[in-house]
């Protein structure tokens, strides 16, 4: 395998991704961008049902299979970033995450399709759609469908080289919608507003998971992430809607937090006020699967390409699916970045090269 790194190639591909859209459940455009450069390159490449590309190298069955997945999609709007090149940094939204992961293994598959030698496992690098905002891990929910068995490996790739995740952080997301009749605000005045009915009924959800929280601190999380409603200054709101989440590493708790959601809204009827609960997206919590065998190989990989020993936390990525599913997966970092999730957002460019080395060493490993 060619194990030269071109920097500057790999930065023209990474600017192209992040100056072209891509939105969660919106990837086309970008998606397009990665399907000219592996024609140009001679890569057969293949789109399928849930707007994944995929690029599989090697020969064999599936269970002896390294899957190594980047997600496309960028969180927000999603739309085109203005990348700017500062010093050291490449800044805009999405160069890291997860763009600097999505060209770092666009051109490993490029390498690997040029290998003369027989790989010993096949590999199959995902570009996948939806791990964003409410993409509800639409690319790797079908992979996992369509695949009965486990792979060898599932690698994520996602983020810094300072953590790495065994564990999948499990979310559930909601949007709640209160109709009221609506009036004026002087001449109606009395009748029940929509968003002063969804304002109560969100407050006795947030009392009720305090209590959980007090009982089992630091185990799960409860955000409100929109609240919008009403017609004008003037009117009595007939219409307010809110997005929030539940998240644990426990599965128990998540459905007991369910549950309490469930009784808070039990305990709002009234016969002008209609509620309504949609579970808008669910990432199920998991326990790390094959930890012995996984962890100290990606730990010690890192530490010789970087320096750096990351650490083990729970994290909510492309690795929730898999494993619930009993598939080995871990998520690894290949860069060093910040303010995600931001037009802020910035990559420090010669860590790329550092994660090249992270990828080349993990393909030594594994194959």
């Amino acid at each position: 395998m060619n194990r030269s790194f071109q920097q500057e190639a790999c930065i023209d591909l990474l600017i192209a991704l992040a100056e072209t859209p891509g939105p969660s459940l919106g990837e086309a455009p970008r998606r397009q961008v990665l399907e000219q450069f592996f024609a140009e390159h001679g890569v057969d490449s293949r789109v399928d049902e849930a707007g994944n590309l995929r690029v599989l190298i090697g020969d064999g069955p599936w269970e002896e299979t390294v899957v190594f997945d980047a997600h496309m999609d960028v969180v927000q709007e999603g739309f085109e970033a203005e990348v700017t090149r500062e010093g050291g940094r490449l800044i805009g939204m999405g160069v890291a995450d997860d763009l600097a992961a999505v060209s770092l293994l666009a051109h490993l598959a490029v390498d690997l399709s040029k290998q003369e030698a027989p790989l010993k496992r096949p590999f199959l690098i995902l570009f996948s759609t939806g791990e964003e905002g409410d993409g509800n891990l639409k690319g790797v929910r079908h992979l996992v469908k369509e695949k009965k068995t486990p792979p060898h490996l599932f690698v994520s790739c996602d983020l810094n080289f300072d953590h790495i995740s065994l564990t999948a952080l499990g979310s559930r997301r909601y949007r709640i919608t209160a109709k009221a009749p609506g009036g004026h605000s002087w001449s109606d005045f009395g009748l029940p507003s929509a968003i002063d009915a969804l304002m109560a009924l969100l407050t006795e959800v947030k009392e009720r998971f305090a209590k959980t929280n007090a009982s089992r601190p630091g185990e799960a999380s409860c955000n409100i992430g929109t609240f919008t409603g009403g017609e004008g200054i003037n009117s009595i709101a007939a219409n307010a809607s809110a997005t929030f989440e539940f998240r644990s590493v426990d599965p128990l708790l998540l459905t007991q937090l369910d549950q309490d959601l469930q009784e808070c809204l039990g305990n709002h009827p009234t016969e002008e006020i209609t509620f309504t609960c949609a579970l808008t997206g669910e990432r199920p919590a998991a326990q790390p699967v094959d930890r012995a065998r996984i962890e100290p190989l990606v730990i010690q990989t890192i530490q010789n390409a970087t320096g750096i020993t990351p650490t083990e936390v729970p994290m909510s990525t492309n690795i929730n699916l898999p494993l619930s599913h009993g598939w080995p997966s871990v998520c690894v970092g290949l860069c060093q970045s910040g303010r995600f999730h931001s037009h802020e957002e910035f990559l420090v460019i010669d860590s790329l090269a550092q994660g090249w080395e992270v990828l080349q060493a993990v393909m030594k490993e594994m194959g």
